[in-house]
């Protein structure tokens, strides 16, 4: 049942369900209350039945110490009064069992109402042995009476039950009894009266607890409704919260295994409401981003190889032919050897610039609030040649401040700076300059070179496109500057502006100008 359950609501559902149970089910805590109350009014009505029987005890035995005539008139009144205001009986009788007294002797007094008003009507409702013996046990059990299951035998004389044995012995004691002909059940109270140390008689009270019983059912049944009710209703509401909550997550499990069994293509549903909407949205996203960097890297994986390609086939080339003898020939074998060298530099370059590129895309170095004018003045210090030099300028003199991550960013301003120098002619300077506005900070490297032909502006950034092989690039420059530029929330782009001639110079280009850009700190 658990299984299915499960199957049908899902383990969040079952959790709801669950826990929603546990909330409805403390009320049931009030079911064991309504017991503890039942056994304090029953023996609060006991201890009630002994303080009357020890008023009458105390009434009787007072005229006999005064040496009053019994007069049974008076005492006969009294009983009744008593019995009438408590709904009880009282009776005295000798020790031969002569009764002398008994409050119902002209028929039960007329008094007010019994003790639950309510339960007159409720009483003709309670199906025959609804008060059993054993129930009545367990309700009853922190009572001092004795209990009779032989209540289908006919009641024993008044001098052979047992309370009124116990009290003639001097005792006080008290009894319950069931009434053959009716689910009602009596307490009986038996009191001692002494003369000179000797029992004379016995003041025996009788009381029902049918009242007390019958209203606490009520109260019960009353309970049990209620929370039969509460029970349902918060399985239908677990239902439905579970189906709602259970179903869209079970539809994104799917699209989620799907993905991972490899089909890509596999749609992510948007579904639900709220949070649930959201986290669809979130996962869809999270999806194109994985998507989009299982791409990078199979494309990157292509790039790299076609890289490696051309001077692993060149090294396999030169050694093929010195194997087949061009190494007899001296001028032969240096140029071949040298052939391999320059390759090998070449892929060294390559590996470096790669780890160099998988460091910043996989970088977790912390930001650090730096001033990017004194960072780009640090940077070309180190940039320039002595026949290049790189000069900085700065718009206000107000630090341009802004989180970054140090190490990555003076990798993408030398990578910016080495390309302006290396398609600079000689003699000729490269002008950094350096401004702000109140968000963003732009960092603008420009060269006196040839610039970038129309044709190429648009791969310029892509891996290992390079313009001029023979410059010893490896087309990863601007490729490494271009992911710092994004780590910080940035970009780099190519100022087309800058590409065109200068006024009265027609045909002459005015070199490239590479514009980075990142996020300032805020109040800088």
């Amino acid at each position: 049942m658990l299984h299915t359950a499960r199957r049908l609501l899902g383990r969040i559902g079952l959790r709801l369900l669950l826990v929603n149970l546990l909330v409805v089910l403390v009320p049931v805590a009030g079911l064991e209350f309504a017991r503890l109350y039942e056994r304090q009014l029953l023996g609060a009505l006991e201890r009630d039945m002994r303080h009357q029987a020890i008023l009458v005890r105390r009434m009787l035995e007072t005229a006999q110490r005064e040496g009053a005539p019994f007069d049974a008139l008076a005492h006969q009144e009294v009983l009744r009064l008593a019995a009438m205001d408590t709904r009880t009986r009282v009776r005295v009788f000798l020790r031969d069992g002569a009764v002398v007294l008994d409050s119902h002797r002209d028929g039960a007094p007329e008094g007010p109402e019994p003790l639950v008003p309510s339960l007159l009507p409720v009483g003709a409702e309670v199906a025959p042995g609804s008060l059993t013996s054993g129930r009545y046990r367990a309700t009853a059990g922190d009572f001092s009476a004795q209990w009779s299951d032989a209540h289908d035998e006919p009641w024993p004389p008044l001098t052979e039950r047992t309370e009124v044995r116990r009290a003639l012995t001097g005792e006080r004691a008290s009894f319950t009894r069931i009434r053959e002909r009716s689910p009602e059940v009596l307490l009986f109270v038996a009191e001692p009266v002494f003369e000179d140390r000797r029992v004379v008689a016995v003041v025996y009270v009788v009381r029902s607890t049918q009242p007390v019983l019958l209203e606490l059912y009520r109260i019960r049944r009353g309970l049990i409704s209620v929370l039969s009710i509460a029970i349902a209703f918060t399985v239908l509401v677990s239902l439905a919260l579970g189906w709602t909550i259970s179903r869209p997550l079970a539809r994104l499990s799917r699209a989620a295994q799907r993905i991972a069994r490899g089909d890509r293509d596999a749609p992510v549903p948007i579904v639900g409401s709220g949070e649930i909407r959201d986290l669809s949205e979130s996962f869809a996203q999270m999806t194109r981003e994985l998507d989009g960097r299982l791409r990078y890297i199979s494309d990157f994986a292509a790039d790299v190889a076609h890289e490696f390609k051309s001077p692993l086939t060149s090294i396999r080339g030169a050694a093929e032919l010195l194997g087949e003898g061009a190494a007899e020939d001296p001028t032969a074998r240096q140029r071949f050897l040298r052939n391999i060298e320059l390759d090998v530099e070449r892929l060294d370059r390559l590996v470096s610039r790669l780890l160099e590129l998988s460091r910043i895309e996989a970088s977790q170095e912390p930001k650090v609030v730096r001033d990017i004018a004194a960072l780009v003045a640090d940077v070309a210090r180190r940039a320039s040649t002595p026949d290049h030099e790189v000069k900085v300028s700065s718009e206000g003199t107000e630090p341009l401040l802004a989180a970054v991550r140090e190490t990555d960013l003076v990798t993408a301003l030398l990578n910016l700076c080495d390309n302006a120098v290396r398609f600079s002619p000689v003699g000729a300077d490269v002008a950094v300059h350096v401004s702000g506005t109140s968000e963003m900070i732009c960092v603008a490297v420009r060269d006196q070179g040839p610039g970038v032909p129309a044709a190429h502006r648009d791969r310029i950034f892509d891996r290992f496109f390079t313009t001029d092989a023979e410059r010893d690039g490896t087309g990863l420059g601007l490729a490494i500057a271009s992911a710092v530029a994004q780590a910080h929330g940035g970009t780099l782009t190519l100022d087309p502006a800058a590409e065109e001639p200068a006024p009265g110079e027609s045909g002459t280009s005015a070199g490239a100008c590479f514009r980075l850009t990142l996020a300032r700190k805020p109040g800088s």
